[in-house]
């Protein structure tokens, strides 16, 4: 990050939220998130979407700053509180406190100081609860914005996926980051294909592509996204892959309620990616019509 918001230095900043793979947001000395309609969020360079890094307005209907609640999934040890306090370093905008800065182990594993003193009596938890704060509100409604899934929605998509029953850790490695090439997926053979043995790849395999590239689109947005002229039109695609996985062959179904706010569920809870997403990013010059039979023939 070469800088703080173009209006501040950095003795005007407290804490920067984020800034490690997508975006960073500012809370000012007070304890207040920055917000206004530029220079309030900061989003780095994405070389899979070919974006420079960027500064750009954080909820503007905000200004000029808005309350820290975002501690839950952002810090070690957060209680919530609200304007009355108590609030972390006395600081009126955080409501709430927390014991570390940053998501450490007790995060995950809970308290440890009495395991470290009794470490053979007193286990730490071992209980897989990435969906404390992957996901957003409703588990059962998968949030959506200007044609893309909200970022931190991915124990929604999995629970509307047919990965329903898997937990997260078997795809991926918790102590790992899946940027900068941090291995925190696991890699398609030890995921994908020691479930999906019988599949066998025949135009995909020709293309090189992987089990990812049309079942895990970016279909969701955490800091940026680009628009692809297609025929059929704009096509939006994000910075966030999708844990859908189920693609629709059904020129009816639409991937996005009416209104956008929300993926459309069916009756029996599934989601699924539809086939601009899968295809026509990639094949602009083609139509709905043509995705649907070549996705038909994509696996033997």
């Amino acid at each position: 990050m070469p800088s703080p918001p173009e209006d501040k230095d950095w003795n005007d900043i407290s804490y920067v939220i984020g800034g490690f793979a997508w975006k960073a947001r500012f809370m000012d000395k007070e304890g207040y998130i920055l917000t206004g309609d530029k220079f309030r969020q900061f989003n780095l360079a994405n070389q899979i979407l070919k974006t420079a890094s960027t500064w750009t307005g954080y909820d503007a209907s905000k200004t000029p700053r808005k309350p820290y609640t975002c501690g839950v999934c952002h810090t070690t040890g957060w209680v919530q509180s609200g304007p009355e306090g108590p609030h972390q370093n006395n600081l009126p905008g955080i409501y709430g406190v927390w014991y570390a800065d940053g998501v450490t182990c007790e995060a995950c594993h809970g308290a440890g100081a009495r395991h470290a003193s009794q470490p053979e009596q007193v286990q730490l938890s071992i209980e897989e609860n990435c969906g404390d704060c992957h996901r957003r509100g409703n588990a059962n409604k998968i949030d959506a914005s200007n044609g893309l899934i909200r970022h931190h929605e991915q124990y929604e998509d999995l629970l509307a996926s047919p990965h329903r029953y898997i937990k997260c850790t078997a795809c991926h490695d918790p102590h790992q980051s899946v940027k900068y090439q941090g291995n925190g997926f696991k890699g398609e053979q030890n995921t994908c294909n020691t479930c999906h043995t019988e599949t066998v790849d025949s135009i995909a395999a020709k293309a090189k592509f992987q089990c990812t590239t049309c079942h895990m689109p970016r279909v969701a947005k955490s800091a940026v996204s680009v628009k692809h002229q297609a025929k059929i039109g704009e096509i939006a695609e994000g910075d966030v892959r999708s844990h859908l996985f189920r693609i629709s062959t059904d020129p009816n179904w639409k991937m996005f309620t009416d209104d956008g706010k929300f993926v459309r569920i069916n009756d029996e809870g599934k989601a699924f990616i539809t086939v601009e997403y899968t295809c026509l990013i990639c094949h602009t010059n083609k139509d709905q019509e043509w995705a649907i039979e070549s996705v038909k023939r994509i696996h033997k």
